[in-house]
């Protein structure tokens, strides 16, 4: 795979994730009943944020982002999203190493989010019905963009503080699996070190015309 190729490829993923993030990353209230409830109670407060008529101006851009990556922050388990990126390589990390990881996996994500901000505002949603475990859960939902459709399915772990996110399933394919596959390649073909090189890149990039 050549470089351009694979960052095509990452970059797509990287959208179709901070898309479906942009649909349920809102403020937390009371838990829901279960995890769809949760799902769309979530999409509901994003939603509210993202029309909201005192953020519209361009000098409120940022602090509109800021809103919904707190929000996110609450909803969304990005540590255990990046472990499981990661796979065997995570056990070999020390805390730090580890903690680290998960700033730039998560930056990368926070930061593709805030450059697309205008084509989540233009996304809708359909519900299918959630398959229900005792301690996890999938919800399904379509997301409906100008003509597209993409089928997501939000995968939630049962936790303390409640229902969770830690992997999603963009039409069929595992985005934890899918970031494993690329990411061990890399660490493979020279090093830990390397991957955080590569995350960091790209996220300055982001945002490049």
């Amino acid at each position: 795979m050549s470089k351009n190729e694979g960052r095509g490829s990452y970059g797509l993923r990287v959208f179709l994730l901070t898309l479906a993030l942009s649909l349920i990353m809102g403020g937390s209230a009371a838990l829901a009943a279960g995890p769809a409830d949760e799902v769309k109670s979530l999409i509901n407060e994003v939603q509210a944020i993202l029309d909201n008529p005192a953020l519209q101006a361009p000098d409120q851009r940022a602090r509109k982002v800021d809103l919904v990556e707190q929000a996110a922050a609450r909803h969304f388990n990005y540590r255990e999203m990046a472990k499981r990126c990661l796979g065997e390589t995570w056990d070999t990390l020390n805390q730090g190493q580890q903690d680290e990881f998960v700033k730039n996996f998560s930056g990368l994500l926070k930061a593709s989010f805030a450059c697309r901000l205008d084509e989540f505002t233009k996304a809708g949603v359909t519900y299918q019905p959630e398959i229900l475990k005792p301690d996890h859960a999938e919800v399904p939902i379509v997301i409906l963009r100008p003509n597209d459709k993409i089928p997501v399915s939000f995968r939630m772990l049962k936790e303390p503080q409640g229902w969770m996110i830690y992997d999603l399933l963009i039409e069929g394919v595992s985005l934890a699996d899918n970031y494993r596959g690329q990411f061990a390649r890399i660490i493979q073909g020279g090093s830990f070190q390397d991957l955080l090189k590569v995350l960091q890149a790209r996220m300055a990039e982001e945002c490049k015309p």
